[in-house]
């Protein structure tokens, strides 16, 4: 553990610390929050490991890579597959990102009875960041898209300010997955933070 004097000492237990946690703390409090919570055991953690980045470098139509939605496909059917409940947020800061997921898990048939009613999961688990505001999952992927060198200024407004980041991965109790071209995001604005805790 460690302290950090502003007016009063705050102890910082980082064996209890999260990546959501250092992440929020990071970007938007000034690592001046205490980590009062212990992980809680996680079905999903244990079926896909811990807080982890999965760089996917490939092309896009608009902002939304496939290959990007296949790696979440291949998410969802491990956890199927373990009978895991799919108490998950699937988000990303793009609405076009947003709409080929959603298209891509209702078209994939083998999660439908898992899923019980595809359609309506996907409307209410699949969404932009903001669509999530206010509400908690045991986990969230975050889905970037815009995977191109090109696209960077999409990118950059994604990381312009700590709101967006912050939101996304405070909406995971548990444990968060990033999907998406790693060397690309590192770089754009308080992205390197994330890129630095996972």
């Amino acid at each position: 553990s460690g302290t950090r004097t502003v007016g009063a000492p705050l102890l910082v237990h980082r064996r209890c610390s999260s990546p959501m946690f250092d992440v929020s703390n990071r970007i938007a409090y000034g690592n001046l929050m205490v980590q009062a919570k212990a992980p809680k055991p996680s079905a999903i953690r244990q079926c896909l490991g811990g807080s982890s980045w999965f760089d996917v470098r490939s092309t896009a139509q608009d902002k939304y890579s496939r290959a990007e939605g296949e790696k979440v496909l291949s998410l969802l059917r491990a956890l199927r597959q373990q009978n895991v409940p799919p108490d998950i947020y699937v988000v990303t800061p793009f609405v076009a990102v947003q709409d080929g997921l959603r298209d891509l898990i209702v078209e994939a048939r083998d999660l439908g009875a898992w899923l019980e009613d595809p359609r309506a999961w996907v409307k209410q688990r699949v969404g932009t960041v903001h669509t999530v505001q206010g509400r908690e999952a045991e986990a969230v992927i975050l889905v970037l898209g815009a995977p191109m060198e090109a696209q960077s200024g999409a990118r950059n407004w994604a990381g312009m300010t700590p709101n967006l980041l912050n939101v996304a991965v405070t909406r995971a109790k548990e444990v968060v997955y990033v999907v998406g071209n790693r060397q690309l995001w590192a770089g754009a604005g308080i992205f390197s933070v994330l890129d630095d805790v996972l």
